[in-house]
This record gives structure tokens, C-alpha cells and sequence, in this order.
């Protein structure tokens, strides 16, 4: 099926089968769809945290407002932002990019001075919304390849993000949560399947100059 016809398949559900599960193989083409994800400067601000510890899932689902996807989905997904974009950052992304391409760091010079410099002049609260803004471009290319598979999934904001640093030890890591993703498949009784899609027209959302 074609990616339209896959997104209008997808919905929130809200009743899902927890006797099946994502097989392993479908979560190694998930998280090859993460690493795949374009982003600025092509700096990958992010890590992927995927919880399948139930007993962590417990913890988590306390400050999740009790949601029940938290401990019933197949795998919880955590997205998280890397917290500080500085010097030492960027230089192990260059010696990556010089390892994988055969540039050598001189040749790359240019670029790494852009980067230092675009970076330097950020506020700490302009890196965290950059930052975030990547994280989501991850999410959103995950979710639709998701569709693609016809696994279900749901993106959770209501959720107290310290305490998930702190049960998942991100801050440790230099990383802070951003989107909680449980994946599952929906139960065969689940009636928002029969709901129809709500979305705004065409015409109320394009605008052509």
C-alpha cells in the first residue's frame, strides 16, 4: 500500500492486543529508519532509548499520567535530544564524517569553523529548540514508516520529562526526553477503527501565492 493509503489506515488507538508483539525484526528496520533520519548539519542530535523492562515501565507509567500504553505496548520508544551541542560534539561528528567519507578534518576545516561559529552565537534555550526540532523530524519519519507497517503507534507529550531522565539516568548521558512512542498492533474491538478521519480540507489548510 502506498503511504497515503497508510496514513489514513493509522489512528490512535485506544484498545490494543497485547498478546502480540513487534518482532525483532521489524524493530531493527525501526530503528535503521531512526538512524536514517536527516537532520541540520546532519549532527544527529538524538538517541533512541527503547524500554522493554516492565518493571521500569511501571516506574515510567507513574509520571505518564497513568496512561495504559505505557506498560501495555509492545516496546515503549524514547526520544531523546542530545543536551549540549558544543565544541567537543561536533568534533567527534567530524572525525565520524572523516572516517566513514575520507575526508581529512583539514578538508573539513570550512565547515567545522560554520558549525562552531552557528553554535557559539546560540542561546542555551535556541540549542534546546533546535534540538527538539530535529528530535521530531525522528518521530515523524519513524511514525510514518510505522504506518507503512502497519504498526500502530501513538506520540505521548503528557509525561513528566525530569522524572524520565532520572528513572532512565539520561541526565548521566547528557540527554533530556522529549516524545514518548508505545508501538503495538490495535485489538480487532477497538471502535475508534470505525471513526473517520478528522482533518481540516484542502482549502482551509493550503495556501497558494
Amino acid at each position: 500500500m502506498d503511504l497515503i493509503e497508510n496514513l489514513n489506515w493509522r489512528y490512535a488507538t485506544k484498545s490494543f492486543d497485547t498478546s502480540k508483539k513487534v518482532s525483532e525484526g521489524d524493530l531493527e528496520e525501526i530503528i535503521e529508519v531512526f538512524r536514517l533520519t536527516p537532520s541540520s548539519f546532519w549532527l544527529e542530535p538524538w538517541k533512541l532509548i527503547i524500554v522493554e523492562n516492565s518493571e521500569t515501565r511501571e516506574k515510567l507509567q507513574a509520571h505518564s499520567w497513568n496512561q495504559s500504553q505505557i506498560t501495555q505496548a509492545s516496546h515503549l520508544l524514547v526520544f531523546a535530544r542530545v543536551k549540549n551541542i558544543d565544541d567537543n560534539y561536533i568534533d567527534n561528528f567530524l572525525n565520524n564524517n572523516s572516517k566513514i567519507t575520507w575526508a581529512t578534518r583539514e578538508q573539513l576545516s570550512g565547515y567545522e569553523n560554520m558549525m562552531k561559529w552557528y553554535f557559539s552565537n546560540m542561546t542555551l534555550e535556541s540549542k534546546t529548540s533546535w534540538a527538539r526540532d530535529q528530535v521530531f523530524l525522528a518521530l515523524w519519519n519513524v511514525m510514518n514508516f510505522l504506518a507503512q507497517k502497519q504498526i500502530d503507534s501513538c506520540a505521548i507529550w503528557g509525561f513528566d520529562p525530569s522524572k524520565y531522565d532520572e528513572i532512565l539516568e539520561l541526565d548521566k548521558l547528557g540527554l533530556a526526553s522529549v516524545v514518548v512512542l508505545p508501538i503495538w498492533y490495535r485489538s480487532s474491538d477497538d471502535k475508534n477503527a470505525l471513526r473517520p478521519k478528522v482533518r481540516f480540507s484542502k482549502d482551509e489548510i493550503i495556501i497558494r501565492k
